[in-house]
């Protein structure tokens, strides 16, 4: 095949293994026409990239990913794992947390001159005294509204 619709094909991401190896023996051969050239650096980067996992033996499996050029192994990928569930939990408990105040208040209450009281006979005077400040009786009450 034609080595300029082999990298069109590659450009457009639709070469097989086997057609990107023969690019990158083709680019390292060293027989290059001049219009290719600019594209050999990095097909023999390529080479040398193969050349150097295949003398470290560092090929992933399917069970493992490649991070930063290192591998994981599967105990440490369910660490991270487990470390983001634990995370994750923790942070929707604590978000549930702040709806629960933290000390309990008494189901009613008064709030007289600033102060809470749940007393509810001190409650029920302090009313009483309150109501007879306020109270008219009936002269005052004509007098208010028909003056």
């Amino acid at each position: 095949m034609n080595i300029e619709t082999l990298l069109t094909k590659y450009f457009e991401g639709e070469t097989t293994c086997e057609e990107e190896r023969e690019l990158r023996q083709f680019f390292t051969s060293g027989i290059v026409p001049e219009q290719l050239e600019m594209y050999r650096p990095m097909f023999a980067f390529l080479a040398e990239e193969n050349k150097t996992d295949k003398k470290k033996g560092a090929v992933p499996t399917a069970h493992t990913s490649v991070d930063n050029n290192r591998i994981l192994h599967p105990r440490r990928i369910l660490l991270y794992s487990l470390g983001g569930i634990a995370a994750g939990l923790l942070l929707l408990l604590g978000i549930a947390g702040i709806g629960y105040p933290f000390h309990e208040k008494p189901d009613s209450y008064v709030i007289i001159d600033g102060k809470q009281y749940t007393d509810a006979k001190l409650i029920h005077q302090q009313a009483t005294a309150a109501f007879e400040e306020v109270s008219l009786n009936e002269e005052e009450v004509f007098a208010t509204l028909f003056e």
